[in-house]
């Protein structure tokens, strides 16, 4: 599978690495960062990416603030939080709000944050590990 991705954190180095792992992979076809959230719909609507890295936490604004705009903008990208804090993303309601997949930073490797977002196959038939939720 061919892929466009949309990887969203504040945090400059974790955005560029995980630009250059996505953009070394060979299921995906572009990759676009976006570090402001004001920015996220705008750049989701033009991109119309497969999938969506999205950190939580931006400053004292959570990624919860764009969730349901950026789901209605691209209802078929699969929406990947990526946060410190699955506790919070959960209370805060990211899946209610229209994210996929809860992935915990600390718990995930970046080659498996790739598979996750890249390979519907593996999202469907993997089992979850422990720092993992689905909507299902």
């Amino acid at each position: 599978m061919a892929g466009r991705v949309l990887v969203v954190d504040d945090e400059p180095d974790i955005c560029d690495l995980l630009t250059m792992m996505l953009e070394d992979d060979e299921r995906c076809e572009a990759v676009q960062a976006v570090g402001e959230l004001d920015e996220v719909v705008g750049r989701a609507t033009e991109l119309v990416p497969d999938c969506i890295v999205l950190d939580l936490m931006f400053g004292h604004r959570t990624c919860v603030d764009i969730l349901p705009s950026l789901r209605r903008a691209c209802p078929d990208a699969h929406i990947v939080v990526f946060t410190s804090s699955r506790r919070s993303a959960i209370a805060a309601g990211v899946l209610d709000l229209g994210a996929d997949v809860v992935v915990q930073k600390v718990s995930v490797s970046f080659e498996d944050l790739t598979d996750l977002a890249l390979s519907p196959a593996v999202r469907l038939a993997a089992p979850s590990p422990p720092a993992m939720l689905r909507d299902c």
